[in-house]
């Protein structure tokens, strides 16, 4: 007979109470943000420092999570220096402005896929149109800085910047990309 998802949270949840009773901090921490209480579990491991289990706490966030816990999770990451995981969790909670900007100001390499995220989608109206050029020119730049041509050869080209564009295609040494692009 199989046991309802919410049994089986109430299971982990009760696991977790034992194990923080018995001193086994990470598994409590694990089995809390399994069973649905990421507030204690994000508790109990920024009071005992568990970087790496804030971490798992804030991955995957979903439309439920308590933005609190997120929000306690992006201080403490951020506090630790976890630039990456910070703008992704930016990213996936739709603050893609203030993701760009720490993106930049800490020179976080940036994903294929997060960038994706970023760019606005193409638009009719001028000023959405310059507003997107100006964020696909921003994410160029980061990652054509970060060594990653063929990507801001990409990105370039989207905003319209076909020079730039070839002129990192250049630097990637991909000659069938630089040819197939002239």
């Amino acid at each position: 007979m199989m046991m309802s998802l919410q049994s089986s949270k109430q299971i982990q949840v009760q696991s977790a109470q034992y194990f923080e009773q018995k001193g086994k901090v990470d598994k409590a921490v694990q089995l809390y943000s399994k069973g649905g209480n990421k507030r204690r579990a994000m508790d109990l491991a920024m009071k005992h420092n568990l970087g790496h289990m804030i971490d798992d706490i804030s991955s995957g966030v979903g439309d439920g999570d308590d933005p609190e816990v997120l929000k306690q999770s992006l201080d403490f990451l951020l506090s630790n220096g976890q630039y990456d995981k910070v703008v992704e969790i930016m990213i996936s909670l739709g603050d893609l402005d203030d993701a760009l900007n720490l993106a930049e100001q800490h020179n976080v390499a940036l994903k294929e896929e997060w960038a994706q995220k970023l760019i606005p989608p193409s638009a009719n109206d001028p000023m959405k149109k310059r507003e997107r050029t100006e964020i696909l020119l921003r994410i160029a730049k980061l990652v054509k800085k970060q060594g990653n041509f063929k990507f801001a050869a990409k990105v370039y080209t989207l905003a319209n910047e076909k020079i730039k564009g070839l002129k990192c295609l250049l630097k990637s040494s991909d000659m069938r990309a630089v040819i197939s692009f002239a």
